[in-house]
């Protein structure tokens, strides 16, 4: 049982580091003397979905909770190469409005993610549309 218990552990850390050191090459850009510079708000931004899905992923169970995590940083990454690389990297509201939309959805499926069909906010329309007859 305690083999299972640092399995999650594992999983956790491992979401958490992931996720923060990508908000991290995220946050910090290029200046215009050379230099590097760190923002903060990205920073801040792009960590709050990897904290939820910590928690999330304590809980999960199976291959599913690798395909979670790679589709959150797969969706971090196509953002942040969209807006670094195809946009021009200029601040722009796409970096926070897509961690904050990340974020919102991880925690309004997380029922969902962990089993749980009928339950959380979003789980009548869920249900209406797994229908079974």
């Amino acid at each position: 049982m305690e083999e299972m218990h640092e399995s999650h552990e594992i999983w956790v850390f491992t979401s958490l580091v992931v996720g923060f050191a990508l908000s991290f090459l995220v946050a910090v850009v290029p200046h215009f003397n050379g230099a590097f510079r760190l923002e903060p708000l990205v920073l801040a931004a792009w960590m709050l979905p990897y904290l939820v899905l910590s928690v999330i992923a304590y809980f999960m169970r199976g291959p599913a909770r690798l395909r979670l995590v790679l589709a959150v940083v797969g969706v971090h990454l196509v953002t942040a190469w969209i807006q670094r690389g195809v946009l021009g990297g200029g601040d722009s509201g796409l970096l926070y409005s897509v961690a904050f939309l990340t974020t919102g959805l991880l925690l309004l499926f997380s029922p969902q993610l962990l089993g749980r069909m009928e339950a959380g906010p979003m789980g009548s329309v869920l249900k209406r549309f797994t229908k079974t007859d």
